[in-house]
């Protein structure tokens, strides 16, 4: 019985360790995809100018 009850532990341990890793893979993911959108703006806007010249 108390090896079951270990084991039981450890495992809602893991599942909560995992969801803040994964929280914060979503937290980075979402701050990268904003500066990917800013240098692909500020390379389409490089790229309006360069014609205009």
């Amino acid at each position: 019985m108390i090896s079951q009850e270990i084991s039981n532990k450890a495992y809602i341990w893991v599942n909560i360790d995992f969801d803040k890793v994964k929280n914060r893979i979503n937290l980075v993911t979402s701050k990268i995809e904003q500066v990917i959108q800013k240098y692909q703006f500020s390379t389409k806007a490089g790229d309006c100018a360069k014609r205009n010249n």
